[in-house]
């Protein structure tokens, strides 16, 4: 979608973070919003924000590991604004950080229904209309560098990350040719509230523990440490070019290299091998914006 003026964005995850920084420069690109958060309060001051900035602005609380939740969601807009033309399945949360063997059922339903749920649930009930509309469309899913390579003590996390790239793969060799692009947004150190996720936590999920400060643990690691509103450039030049992976961090590129090297170096000689005749992937051929 080369011009966003006029268009209309539904967000998740946008009283906070990435999500209302996406929503600001959705804003300030002249676009109409729409802001989605569980969490009630930020999310009205999130919608003032916008408002200051945005021909037209709606925010409705929304919990995205709840398919009637998204559903009524998705009403919620195409009653407003009459279409959709850009949706960021944004909301995420970081998991408690303990290793696997040390985690309930609770966490991964918790980390699992918001991370990847919440993605399907916005797919399920945004494109078929956005398809049906004809107009231009483009879905960002944000996953995560951990969506392409591993740490430790991050399981849900991780697991939730893979399965959006690879749903958000396998949408896009479906959606080529059609009116609605796809692209993932894989992000690594960002200084957002993440980190302090469990505020969300619903109570029928909690666990009583002490678990580790992981914005502290994250910190260790180094890395350069962007501001939302640096992604949120990044997604939307993304969106106007046609881009289909969106990286933040040129310095996690080693990440992804090492785990395909090893992934490569494990197979059989191949030189007799036939290749299967899979095209490349929608916008992922070329050398992607910074």
């Amino acid at each position: 979608m080369k011009d966003l003026s006029g268009k209309v964005a539904v967000i998740t995850g946008a009283a906070s973070g990435i999500g209302r920084a996406l929503a600001l420069e959705s804003a300030r690109k002249g676009m109409r919003v729409l802001l989605a958060d569980i969490e009630e309060d930020p999310l009205r001051k999130a919608e003032q924000e916008v408002a200051a900035l945005a021909p037209e602005t709606l925010a409705v609380k929304t919990d995205v590991s709840k398919a009637d939740s998204v559903a009524a969601l998705a009403d919620a807009a195409f009653d407003r604004f009459g279409a959709v033309h850009l949706l960021c399945n944004n909301a995420g949360v970081a998991g408690p950080g303990l290793p696997i063997e040390a985690l309930t059922l609770r966490d991964w339903e918790w980390v699992l229904g918001v991370n990847q749920w919440g993605v399907v649930h916005g797919i399920m009930s945004f494109l078929p209309r956005m398809l049906a509309g004809g107009e231009p469309g483009h879905i960002v899913n944000t996953a995560s560098i951990l969506g392409l390579a591993t740490w430790a003590n991050s399981g849900p996390y991780v697991a939730s990350k893979f399965a959006v790239v690879g749903l958000s793969e396998t949408l896009a060799r479906e959606l080529e040719g059609r009116n609605v692009a796809v692209s993932i947004l894989c992000p690594v150190f960002v200084d957002t509230s993440i980190f302090e996720s469990d505020r969300n936590r619903p109570a029928h999920l909690d666990v009583e523990r002490e678990g580790p400060n992981l914005r502290a643990r994250a910190q260790t690691i180094g890395g350069n440490w962007l501001a939302p509103e640096a992604v949120a450039a990044r997604v939307l030049r993304g969106v106007e070019v046609g881009d289909f992976y969106l990286f933040t961090h040129p310095e996690t590129a080693g990440m992804v290299d090492e785990r395909m090297e090893r992934i490569r170096a494990a197979y059989p000689d191949t030189t007799s091998a036939i290749p299967l005749a899979i095209p490349p992937l929608p916008g992922g051929g070329r050398k992607a914006q910074t």
